[in-house]
């Protein structure tokens, strides 16, 4: 019963912030572009995603909306898993004011979701150090000389290509990162002793074939994260989501996506995403033309709550 409590009572807070961004002047939510809806705030599980404009008015009018829904819950806010970030025309004095409001630290990341990191901008190979280092660290704590290689292959498929799943499905991997992981499960299963790599006897590239082709069907990063992307590229025709609306809000994007090219690419996930659409279009025979439009942005704080 206590989680259709929780979903309720943040339906209300939904409700509460979706009624004061009505107000043009409240400062309260974002829009992604001028044909977008505006988006008040962002709910995953016990986490909150909060938009205002960074301005006094704004930052008070978003503080009496989380006290009055404080005090009609009886919830409180953990201030000390709360964080604030802000756009990069936040000037120092923004920052300022807006972490005196509503009495949160300002921090440049807002820390991981799922085991990963929310960062801004376009991803680097830094950006996912830690889920290669996690990788090789998994693999590592088992003894190669008491697994055999029909072992080593059923610890690959369970555990790396398990682990990378949810990261794969919403970036495109660089291209040094996919192949550091590719390197370490070929390694784990060639290897013969606890320091020794081994020998291979035949190609990675063969070992990856499909069983059907008669050898062991491991995969490679690289494809697997083109089929995950291609996935979002099918939402876009067929889902009705709130991401897809904004989506196709922001980057003019028409019904039968007939007017995209990946040669004016957009930053960060855009770009990987887009990479991806040629050869999701030759299977079904599209055609790609693009005209991605940005709105002249304000300055704004993201408030994320931790419950």
């Amino acid at each position: 019963m206590s989680p259709y409590l929780f979903l309720i009572c943040m339906e209300v807070l939904t409700r509460m912030l979706c009624t004061a961004q009505m107000n043009k002047k409240a400062g309260v939510g974002i829009k992604t572009t001028l044909k977008a809806r505006k988006i008040p705030c962002l709910l995953f599980a016990n986490d909150s995603l909060l938009f205002c404009r960074t301005n006094l008015e704004s930052c008070r009018r978003l503080s009496k909306v989380l006290s009055e829904f404080c005090q009609s819950s009886g919830k409180l806010i953990n201030f000390h898993k709360s964080s604030l970030t802000f756009s990069k025309n936040a000037t120092a004095h923004d920052k300022q004011v807006v972490s005196s409001v509503l009495n949160i630290t300002h921090q440049e990341s807002l820390g991981k979701y799922l085991g990963f990191p929310v960062f801004k901008g376009r991803p680097t190979i830094a950006t996912f150090g830690d889920l290669v280092s996690k990788t090789a660290s998994k693999l590592q704590s088992w003894k190669t000389k008491h697994i055999s290689k029909a072992g080593r292959v059923a610890l690959i498929q369970a555990n790396l290509e398990s682990m990378l799943a949810h990261t794969m499905q919403c970036f495109q991997l660089p291209k040094t990162t996919a192949r550091n992981i590719n390197r370490i499960s070929r390694n784990f299963f060639w290897q013969n002793y606890d320091d020794c790599k081994g020998l291979p006897l035949i190609s990675w590239d063969k070992i990856c074939r499909p069983k059907k082709a008669g050898v062991l069907g491991l995969r490679k990063m690289e494809p697997v994260n083109s089929a995950f992307l291609s996935k979002l590229i099918w939402k876009l025709f067929h889902g009705q989501s709130l991401w897809v609306e904004q989506m196709k809000a922001k980057y003019s994007i028409n019904e039968d996506f007939s007017n995209i090219s990946p040669r004016t690419l957009i930053p960060g996930f855009g770009s990987a995403f887009f990479k991806t659409a040629p050869n999701f279009g030759k299977e079904y025979n599209v055609k790609w033309g693009m005209k991605p439009k940005f709105v002249s942005g304000f300055t704004i704080a993201v408030l994320m709550i931790t419950g």
